[in-house]
């Protein structure tokens, strides 16, 4: 029954901790933002404090799902913290209590914290996020893809090698490719592609499975142009792989990614930046887990040992270290110089296993 109160307890004065944690930096994330909208949409249009603090507001739960494992670092290394001062840890240590069985409440906080994090706070953040662009551009009167030229690039595998489309623009009200031109590439058995054909045209709207092409012209080398006029061309390209090519994996739910993955790869779309963001998604209750582990590990040093606060700077710089590390083997990963669940996986599962070796070698003696 002791035991059983102890973790209760565990458990409370390290939810004040999360939320401390939690309030501090929401805090800090509303007001740096409040002042980028101002400064990006308030010098242009006539708009009130009020609509910047709701737009502001809309991008919160996206700012906070990033932030999510510093607020745990810092959150827990604050608990312990404060309970190491008190020496209240020397008071659980006595009666009986493992290391771990003192960690357990912070570990299972954290791990429910991830799966929260990634199964509802993020697509609370990509639905904010959608919203936030919707009001803004409605604001500054942008219109995304009518009036903006941007080069479209796409690509689709096929039985005798791959096609490559190319447009001026893309056009997403109508689903439609501005002066699109398909370029047929087959490859020979030593992998070198051969230009086959190429039909340029005026527009391609994209249909259930096919193109609809206005104007086309085929060419082929060593022969005249030929008018086809109005054809169809058959695709595996679909809407969301097309249309949703240009948006920001951070931008897409976690229930969407893995539908929109599995379209691009038919359409032989790259999926590198989208596969990593699933991978780190998943890997969110780890990546908490490994900032818990990182706060205990600088926290349970007895405080009348001394050097309670050195280790503490020490944890919180370990927690950076981590994200540091986490961002650059993201950057590989989205080049494909490294397999998306190796960059995502990897930092976090280092780092809890280094704090885990740490504190079980503090704990064994």
């Amino acid at each position: 029954m002791l035991l059983s109160r102890l973790n209760r307890y565990m458990m409370v004065q390290t939810l004040v901790g999360l939320c401390l944690a939690l309030l501090v930096i929401s805090t800090v994330i509303i007001l740096v933002d409040f002042v980028e909208q101002s400064r990006a949409i308030g010098t242009r249009v006539d708009i009130g404090s009020l609509d910047l603090l709701w737009l502001t507001l809309l991008k919160t739960p996206s700012l906070i799902e990033t932030t999510l494992p510093f607020v745990f670092l810092f959150g827990v290394l604050t608990s312990l913290f404060r309970l190491n001062r008190s020496s209240e840890l020397i008071v659980m240590r006595a009666s009986g209590m493992s290391a771990w069985r003192i960690l357990s409440a912070p570990i299972g906080l954290a791990l429910v914290g991830g799966l929260l994090g990634t199964l509802a706070l993020n697509p609370l953040g990509s639905a904010g996020n959608a919203e936030f662009e919707h009001r803004r551009d409605a604001l500054m009167d942008v219109r995304r893809s009518a009036n903006v030229e941007e080069p479209v690039w796409l690509r689709e595998t096929n039985l005798d090698g791959f096609t490559v489309i190319a447009a001026l623009a893309l056009d997403e009200g109508s689903q439609r490719l501005m002066t699109p031109a398909f370029m047929y590439f087959s490859v020979n058995a030593e992998g070198v592609p051969q230009l086959e054909r190429r039909i340029d045209a005026a527009s391609a709207s994209l249909r259930d499975g096919f193109w609809e092409v206005t104007e086309a012209v085929e060419r082929t080398p060593n022969s005249a142009a030929l008018d086809l006029g109005l054809v169809t061309i058959p695709t595996l390209i679909n809407r969301q792989a097309l249309f949703e090519r240009a948006r920001s994996p951070d931008g897409v739910s976690v229930w969407d990614l893995p539908g929109l993955i599995a379209s691009a790869n038919e359409a032989g779309l790259a999926t590198e930046r989208y596969e990593l963001r699933l991978h780190r998604l998943l890997a969110l209750p780890l990546t908490l887990l490994a900032a818990t582990l990182i706060a205990a590990a600088a926290t349970l040093r007895l405080h009348r040992l001394g050097g309670a606060a050195a280790f503490a700077l020490a944890g919180g710089l370990a927690g950076f270290l981590m994200f540091f590390l986490q961002e650059v083997l993201g950057s590989l990963g989205a080049t494909g110089a490294l397999p998306a669940a190796t960059a995502a996986w990897t930092a976090p599962a280092l780092t809890a296993l280094l704090a885990m070796s740490y504190i079980a070698s503090t704990e064994d003696g």
